[in-house]
């Protein structure tokens, strides 16, 4: 996605002086609609939260491009639904939505096709009281304690990786990396899932890649030692931020904790297994033609013993796979199947809230909320109101916009 407000953005922190990673990297001042009154109000509030600091409770813990900022979501859900309402996200990424659901108070449904999305949510969305907490903390500094020691002592590990994956590292990084995760391996399984994701948060910063979607080769100065350091540090930072989770759930009479199935959204009732109906759905397709998703997490992988290939044979939207007119048509059918999918595990009059980006396909721009406008009656659903964004094309084209896109589900 050139997803222009999805992509990371550094920006200094006013009262550290530091860089801060935020979940856009711009935002347009004027901000276009057309529909219902009162539900273009909510929208156009919703694009107001953009330019509000995202880095709170865990959102920020684990690098993920594209996602939605929180507060946008948070401003949507409290918008559209009421406590105890279910809340679904069938392209939930790393659980931005999910998170915001848990503190609003509603049960929440995430869908991925990325197994890694699915981690880093299950770590995200977590509830852990102060006496686990402070038992994390114990067992990072155990980690750090004796990977510090196997550098030190030279202790030979192996590393998961082969072929073209070793080049990503240097050697001295790759072998700490390699020792930390066969620390990381002996934990039980609640410990080590949650650590694996900490491990997997600092692997971008330590490799040869300059960033999640940047997949070109950099130079990196790692002393030894360091990358223990960034594990222990990121660890303590999991924790406080699960502290903050936890203060923000307290306040509700009834906590719901998501759920969540590794799956393709085109696909949500089977996926769902005919449980429960779904009262709103808040969610961001990827864009066309902007990304090949599969890719941001092409390091992490092989670390984390984890099997790409249903997302790469799946993804929809992938740059790869869209290419000319062959490409717009499938553009069409697949935001048409997730359309119908959705529909489908929706309640009647139950409502949908889409954040999507104008796309591109060679030389076609895809304008998306008149596709969305083209494929909705057919997949049972009326567009209530729109309201729109631009947004900066980096590639030099002409600008795009960003769009959210109430929708209701058409009565059976």
């Amino acid at each position: 996605m050139s997803r222009d407000r999805k992509g990371d953005r550094k920006s200094r922190d006013r009262r550290g002086g530091q860089k801060q990673k935020r979940a856009l990297s711009q935002t347009a001042p004027t901000t276009e609609g057309r529909g219902d009154p009162r539900l273009l109000e909510v929208l156009k509030g919703a694009f107001g939260k953009l330019e509000m600091d995202p880095d709170r409770l865990t959102h920020a813990f684990h690098t993920y491009p594209a996602k939605m900022h929180p507060m946008l979501a948070g401003s949507l859900i409290r918008g559209f639904s009421k406590p105890g309402d279910a809340i679904l996200d069938p392209f939930c990424g790393s659980g931005t939505v999910l998170v915001e659901a848990m503190i609003c108070g509603r049960r929440s449904r995430g869908v991925d096709l990325n197994p890694l999305a699915l981690r880093v949510a299950e770590v995200k969305t977590a509830l852990r009281g102060k006496r686990s907490r402070d038992q994390f903390l114990e067992t990072a500094r155990r980690l750090a304690a004796r990977s510090e020691e196997r550098v030190r002592a030279r202790v030979d590990a192996r590393a998961p990786l082969k072929g073209e994956e070793l080049r990503w590292y240097a050697p001295h990084v790759l072998k700490e990396l390699a020792g930390l995760r066969e620390e990381i391996l002996e934990l039980p399984d609640e410990d080590r899932r949650a650590f694996e994701m900490v491990f997997s948060s600092i692997l971008m910063k330590v490799s040869k890649q300059r960033s999640d979607t940047d997949g070109r080769e950099t130079e990196r100065r790692i002393r030894k030692g360091l990358t223990t350091e960034l594990f222990l540090r990121r660890a303590r930072e999991l924790e406080e931020r699960w502290g903050k989770l936890s203060a923000a759930c307290r306040k509700l009479d009834e906590v719901h904790r998501p759920r969540m199935v590794q799956g393709d959204a085109r696909h949500l009732a089977k996926l769902m297994e005919g449980r429960e109906k779904i009262d709103l759905i808040v969610t961001s397709p990827p864009y066309a033609g902007t990304y090949d998703y599969v890719d941001h997490h092409a390091r992490r992988y092989p670390w984390l013993g984890l099997e790409p290939e249903p997302l790469e044979k799946g993804e929809i939207g992938a740059r790869r796979a869209l290419q000319g007119k062959a490409g717009i048509a499938r553009w069409d059918r697949e935001l048409g199947d997730a359309l119908k999918a959705m529909r489908a595990v929706l309640v009647d009059d139950g409502q949908a809230v889409l954040l999507l980006g104008d796309g591109q396909i060679g030389d076609q721009r895809i304008e998306a909320e008149r596709q969305v406008e083209r494929l909705a009656p057919v997949a049972g659903l009326s567009v209530l109101a729109v309201a729109s964004q631009g947004r900066r094309d980096y590639s030099g084209r002409r600008n795009r916009r960003e769009h959210l896109i109430a929708l209701r589900a058409a009565a059976r």
